[in-house]
């Protein structure tokens, strides 16, 4: 896995990462994940590298999707929602779960590589979200 994130923490990767989800920043959040991560969408279907997330992240924003971080709240609630969130981190990987403002619990595995923290497993992000499917067969398997 390789990665150019720059996180130190897991902690930090999550701000970046709800930062970026708040401001609808796709290119952004796509960066959050390493080239090979695996995102779990609706009905069993999975979005498969950079290409395949940065396409259901914006076919799920361009859709009108209410994330777990943004329902028209001010920053700090997301603040609060990465101050609130429990890691667990072991060696090179961290699971990082969080309770997003529609009050469900996220969770989602970090991995550290030399250059800092990124995504590399998310299955619960984008997985009720069906506007996430709206992307091409290629895309998502």
């Amino acid at each position: 896995m390789t990665t150019n994130r720059g996180a130190r923490t897991p902690r930090e990767l999550l701000s970046t990462f709800v930062g970026r989800l708040a401001a609808r920043d796709v290119a952004g959040i796509s960066e959050q994940y390493a080239a090979d991560a695996v995102v779990s969408l609706p009905h069993g279907r999975e979005a498969a590298g950079s290409r395949a997330i940065a396409a259901a992240y914006a076919a799920a924003l361009a859709g009108g999707a209410l994330l777990a971080v943004d329902a028209g709240t001010g920053q700090a609630t997301l603040a609060e929602l990465v101050d609130g969130a429990r890691i667990i981190e072991t060696g090179p990987l961290s699971m990082v779960s969080f309770t997003g403002v529609d009050g469900a619990v996220r969770t989602m595995v970090a991995w550290r590589g030399d250059d800092g923290w990124a995504w590399v497993r998310d299955g619960s992000m984008l997985r009720d979200v069906e506007a996430a499917l709206r992307v091409g067969l290629f895309d998502v398997a």
